[in-house]
């Protein structure tokens, strides 16, 4: 008897193991092994069983990790797809896939030998001699992977290997401690009835009696009870009177709510019962229903989406709700927590520690949790008869991973409810453009909700050109802020309300540049400026983290007159604080939240009214519903617009609509200002009007014409290297193999090629960037060629991954 094991290497090859007698019966798909691999033990995933082999020294296992498995036959079905869609291997898939820190895998040790052979001349080299000098700063033993970090190398295999064969050090591999294991908690519980003669003192009485009205207890609650149980109950164990025995417990997600809201019954109105009742048809037909919920910003899809999780439970079924922010997963879980008091709800999303992650997966797959909640990551959870999945906004980016396997969890939803013959709701105020489209086709159910609650109407949009702004003040300085927005804000601050300032760019000033000779100081890893962060007095890089102090004089000339330009969420926030001082201001993005539990307190700080303006990046954008912000100020919506790439005009949409959509949610109207030096681009026009239908009408010619996405597929490759002129030769090599695979395809018009070409950041973290596209419109046709390119990439000298269906182009 063999198996087929998957293991986490950059290879789509998967390996033949036997199994040893006595492990055979406990042996099947889902589990994890030990397998012996190389000179290594690591853990390998059983993908099922194989009775050919064409090996005669295949290696048994080592043993098997799982008493029960982690994934079903169902879910393998699903894992082997999403390798093969998205060109990443399976074992390396599975990896990413199931909860971390459970993975074994042995570690190589260096020590050092104290005895060596009498008579021989030993002569390291300094290299080598530099070896043996931290082996024995470090008590004469380290693991390998410390080795390399101390002497700042990667590559030690010569000198490892001479110093072993002169006998001046020894290898030996060590099982690694796992990062997460079971949890498990003594119970005790009364083995019989103690006599009423028998002698006890008064705690071991109180003990017994305890254990008698409430049955078996842990031994965390003995403690909240007694004081020094640990003494206690070793004697009565020692009388016999007690028995001691370990349970395994699960560890809770730890999500703390921050909604204090009662379970109201809500009636739907019609446009939501009308929509329910069509998403409840398709959980009757068990079969696949993808439909999109189209609403207005304020319409109530949350409302629908719980309705429709409560006929997915009455039915027997499991539900699975993808939000775009793991920000948003509190206020959610308490809304789901109040719905459906008698189920747990498990939540999925990276913030998640790796122990509790692990549990509540073991707890899905098992059946005991039916709704789960997260971030993109949580579409993977192997949820029993699931029969709805949820992907609120599903036009956010951020459902799009962008390294590693680079999938989409919106579009992964589809093909999971596929497999699965289940339902899946892609929920939104503005559709990407292909989910319209295929609503168009046919291929998916249009189900809209074209009013707010109550029929509050949708706040009044006004467009601000800062370029007369920017005659009448005439200045040199950032205009932030022009006389329209500046009083609305007094106007809105007097009324009691609150206002919500958006500027998609944080930091203080976007670059500083030298005003004598301009140079302009960039990030030595990336081809990018540096942000002035003024509140740490640092300039920073927001893709690989470098920074330095904030510079007082030019590297490139030695002058000292620096100054910094742009406008950041920083910057804006402080002017906010210079035009009103007495105004209680508020920023939200990455650097104010980075800390656990400061987005939790700023949002309820804000829901408490002890903010008056609230300044942030996309991150207020989404899924918020605050009833007292009556105005919303865009300070720039020219920064999405002029980014390279062909969605620009269809994100800027979307962001402008979101945004806007977040204010007059309460009793009182809304109002929207938004600030642009574009103001007759119809992303801006369409928007203030809450036109969809008219944006996409717009969009859907100019996509028709450039034959971009939904009339055609695309593939980024993506191609690095560390030096730039090994990877210029590396392209002439990658060209050559791109025209003998697909000349065919090229002459007759299938696909197109666009580049290779610099990757408007032409460097990040230290490689060298470059982007290679591939269009048409058979799916099949591009696979079959980015498959083949993947496999001769290893003759190219670079290294290169396939982003499929790309959402980022920088």
């Amino acid at each position: 008897m063999f198996i087929e094991v998957a293991v986490n290497i950059p290879s789509d090859k998967t390996f033949t193991y036997a199994i040893p007698e006595s492990l055979k019966t406990s042996v099947v798909p889902g589990k994890r092994v030990l397998i012996p691999f190389g000179k290594k033990r690591i853990t390998g995933y059983v993908l099922g069983e194989t009775s050919v082999t064409h090996r005669d020294d295949v290696k048994e296992i080592v043993d098997i990790l799982d008493s029960e498995p982690l994934f079903h036959n169902e879910d393998l079905k699903f894992y082997r797809w999403l390798s093969r869609y998205y060109h990443y291997p399976l074992g390396k898939t599975l990896h990413e896939i199931l909860p971390g820190g459970i993975h074994l895998k042995s570690n190589t040790w260096v020590s050092l030998v104290t005895e060596t052979s009498e008579g021989m001349d030993y002569r390291p080299s300094s290299s080598q001699q530099r070896i043996l000098d931290v082996l024995n700063r470090s008590c004469g033993i380290l693991p390998l992977s410390i080795l390399r970090k101390q002497l700042g190398k990667k590559d030690l295999g010569r000198d490892i290997s001479a110093l072993q064969k002169m006998g001046m050090i020894a290898l030996e591999e060590r099982m690694a401690k796992p990062g997460v294991t079971l949890k498990k908690e003594k119970i005790i519980a009364l083995s019989h009835e103690p006599p009423e003669d028998a002698r006890m003192t008064k705690k071991q009485r109180a003990l017994i009696e305890f254990l008698r009205l409430h049955g078996p207890s842990p031994i965390s609650t003995l403690r909240r009870t007694f004081t020094n149980i640990p003494s206690t109950i070793i004697a009565l164990e020692q009388r016999r009177m007690v028995t001691v025995s370990e349970k395994e417990v699960y560890r809770g997600h730890g999500q703390r709510a921050i909604i204090k809201e009662g379970d109201r019954q809500i009636i739907l109105n019609e446009d939501q019962d009308s929509a329910l009742k069509e998403i409840t048809r398709g959980l009757d037909g068990n079969t696949f229903f993808p439909c999109l919920l189209h609403g207005v910003t304020g319409s109530g899809k949350t409302e629908v989406y719980l309705s429709a999780i409560r006929e997915c439970l009455a039915r027997g079924g499991g539900a699975i709700c993808l939000v775009p922010e793991i920000a948003l997963t509190p206020q959610l879980m308490t809304r789901f927590n109040a719905r459906f008091p008698n189920e747990e709800i498990a939540i999925l999303h990276s913030g998640i520690t790796k122990s509790s992650r692990y549990d509540q997966w073991r707890r899905i797959r098992s059946g005991e949790t039916r709704v789960v909640i997260g971030a993109r990551s949580a579409i993977f959870a192997p949820v029993k008869n699931l029969k709805l999945i949820i992907v609120d906004e599903e036009h956010d980016t951020s459902y799009k991973q962008e390294e590693r396997m680079r999938y989409n969890a919106r579009d992964v939803a589809i093909m999971k409810a596929q497999l699965h013959r289940a339902t899946v709701i892609l929920g939104s105020a503005t559709p990407a453009i292909h989910t319209y489209y295929n609503t168009i086709k046919g291929k998916y159910s249009y189900l809209t909700l074209p009013r707010r609650t109550e029929d509050r109407p949708l706040p009044v949009v006004e467009i601000v050109d800062m370029k007369q702004e920017k005659k009448v003040e005439d200045r040199e300085s950032p205009l932030i802020f022009s006389r329209m927005l500046r009083e609305a804000i007094r106007d809105t601050i007097k009324k009691g309300q609150q206002v919500l300032l958006f500027l998609n760019r944080r930091g203080f000033h976007t670059f500083m540049v030298c005003q004598r000779c301009g140079y302009v100081f960039t990030c030595l890893n990336c081809a990018v400026s540096l942000t002035y962060h003024a509140g740490r007095g640092i300039i920073k890089c927001h893709y690989c983290d470098f920074s330095i102090k904030t510079p007082s004089e030019c590297p490139s000339c030695h002058g000292d007159r620096i100054r910094s330009y742009g406008v950041g969420t920083e910057r804006l926030e402080e002017e906010v604080r210079r035009l009103f001082p007495d105004v209680r201001v508020a920023r939200m993005d990455s650097d104010t939240t980075s800390k656990k539990g400061a987005y939790e307190r700023i949002i309820d700080a804000l829901r408490r009214r002890e903010i008056d303006v609230l300044v942030g990046t996309q991150m207020i954008t989404k899924g918020h519903d605050f009833p007292d912000i009556t105005l919303v100020g865009v300070i720039s919506a020219d920064t999405s617009l002029n980014i390279p790439d062909f969605r620009a005009s269809e994100r800027t949409f979307q962001l402008l609509t979101q945004v806007a959509g977040r204010g007059g949610r309460g009793k009182a109207p809304g109002r929207v200002i938004i600030q642009t030096f574009n103001p007759d681009h119809y992303a801006l026009i369409k928007a203030k009007s809450h036109d969809y239908l008219g944006f996409y009408g717009n969009e859907i010619n100019l996509r028709r014409g450039m034959a971009y996405p939904p009339f055609s597929r695309i593939v980024n490759l993506h191609v690095s290297s560390s030096s730039k002129s090994r990877g210029m030769e590396g392209i002439e090599k990658t060209k050559l193999i791109i025209r003998e695979e697909s000349y065919d395809a090229i002459r007759e018009g299938k696909i197109e090629i666009v580049g290779p070409a610099e990757a408007p950041i032409h460097k990040l973290k230290g490689k060298y960037r470059w982007q290679l596209l591939i269009k048409g419109k058979d799916s099949r046709i591009l696979h079959r060629l980015v498959r083949n390119i993947l496999e001769k990439a290893h003759t190219t000298g670079l290294d290169i991954k396939a982003d499929i269906d790309p959402l980022n182009f920088m």
